[in-house]
């Protein structure tokens, strides 16, 4: 959460007091039928570029199979603007019926009862199982007293490209499986105004993989920040001097925004890590100047890999039709045949159950990005959803990040540094007194 949202945030209490003695609640209707009258649900998403056609697709399909239905498709053009937006809209007592959104925002969303508790509606006449479900991609939208308050969407896991022809040159026959083997290869691979690996951070989330894969929690019991995690010789500053070590000698190259993706394609690097939602992008940029390959990150203490992505709330406000017909849309998006259209069509996406793999084989055969991914999603760990994450996560921990992999501080002082950061943060938000 941003300094901005924290601010919005803060007079939501207000919209609470005001629910309460008006009698109202986040509770949604009982009624085991659909109504048939015609209703409008409001759906904010980010879904921007090919997502917002795939998304189109499957609000096309969703609205033939229920005529009394009609979706309002509201595209946001990111996390930066769809945070705020939702806040703002919720102290003015107008939040859409639905948004994509992410788990720590929801920490706060369910505090003030503005989102319904979605295990009524699965439970119900005209729910589902959530059994085909990937566990670890259900556990993020689900509470520790078992309220499922979120179901996820738009989920991709963090992989591995790299040039396969620059591999073979330097008599490397398989990508790299661990990080001591990661770190040999990068070196074998750099040279001559090239550097193997091109890290790209706009987000944390490339290398919140390897301190996943180094077994680190940056948060404890009761929503705390994990002060191991911190620790001179915990899970970050081993991560951290991985990278900061390539860096020093020339076997990685800290980028500005996405010009990873560039530094790939013009082939001064062969190492490039990002989620499938890379894949089109730079599969157009490389052309046939090399066979692109794909692989699971190297790992550590464990196989792990990050997850990216939103999940799907419903809004206390909607009505209660409203409601209905949202966990109908719901339902359908995360269904078998959703989520097939959407790995189909989304160019990036994967599905968030289990039973959609099997039904694309002839799909994945094509589509290697997303098959490695779907390897791998089962070890896919996601961010914390504690409230004061998001602030920490954009603002602290990738500013960390950047300073170690400049020079600026070592793993060490950047990491001490951050534990600051996440204890003040947290306190602001009333998680840790």
């Amino acid at each position: 959460m941003n300094k901005k949202s924290s601010i919005i945030f803060s007079l939501l209490s207000t919209v609470v007091m005001s629910s309460a003695l008006a009698g109202c609640g986040p509770g949604v209707s009982h009624k085991t039928a659909h109504s048939t009258s015609p209703v409008t649900i409001t759906f904010w998403n980010e879904m921007t570029g090919p997502y917002k056609v795939a998304l189109a697709g499957e609000i096309h399909q969703f609205e033939k199979s229920h005529p009394q239905i009609t979706v309002n498709d509201i595209v946001v053009p990111n996390d930066a603007a769809l945070e705020p937006k939702l806040l703002t809209a919720i102290v003015a007592g107008n939040p859409p019926t639905l948004s994509q959104m992410n788990p720590p925002w929801a920490t706060g969303f369910i505090q003030t009862h503005s989102l319904i508790n979605l295990n009524p509606l699965i439970k119900g006449p005209h729910g589902f199982s959530l059994t085909p479900f990937y566990p670890n991609l259900l556990k993020p939208g689900k509470w520790p007293n078992g309220d499922q308050y979120l179901l996820p969407f738009n989920l991709g896991a963090a992989i591995m490209y790299y040039n396969k022809n620059a591999f073979d040159n330097a008599g490397i026959t398989a990508p790299p499986k661990t990080w001591t083997q990661f770190a040999r290869d990068a070196a074998k691979l750099s040279g001559s105004g090239k550097q193997a690996f091109a890290i790209t951070l706009v987000h944390t989330y490339p290398w919140l993989a390897f301190f996943d894969q180094a077994a680190g929690n940056f948060v404890g019991s009761n929503g705390m920040p994990n002060k191991a995690a911190f620790s001179s010789h915990g899970p970050a500053v081993k991560a951290l001097t991985l990278w900061s070590n390539m860096v020093k000698n020339g076997s990685a190259v800290l980028t500005h925004g996405y010009a990873s993706q560039t530094d790939f394609a013009n082939e001064t690097s062969s190492i490039l890590i990002g989620t499938t939602g890379f894949y089109p992008y730079v599969q157009a940029a490389v052309g046939n100047k090399f066979t692109l390959a794909e692989a699971p990150l190297p790992h550590d203490v464990r196989h792990a890999t990050s997850m990216f992505g939103g999940y799907l709330g419903i809004f206390a406000k909607s009505t209660p039709s409203q409601q209905r017909a949202a966990f109908s849309f719901v339902k359908y998006l995360t269904s078998k045949t959703g989520q097939l259209y959407w790995m189909e069509h989304s160019q990036g996406y994967l599905p968030v159950r289990t039973d959609v793999a099997q039904a694309a084989t002839a799909f994945l055969k094509t589509h290697p990005a997303q098959r490695v991914s779907l390897s791998v999603l089962p070890t896919a760990v996601a961010e914390p959803k504690v409230a004061w994450w998001d602030q920490f996560s954009h603002e602290v921990l990738l500013n960390a990040i950047v300073a170690v992999l400049i020079n600026k501080e070592t793993p060490v002082q950047a990491m001490h540094a951050a534990y600051q950061q996440a204890v003040k943060l947290a306190r602001k938000d009333g998680t840790y007194q």
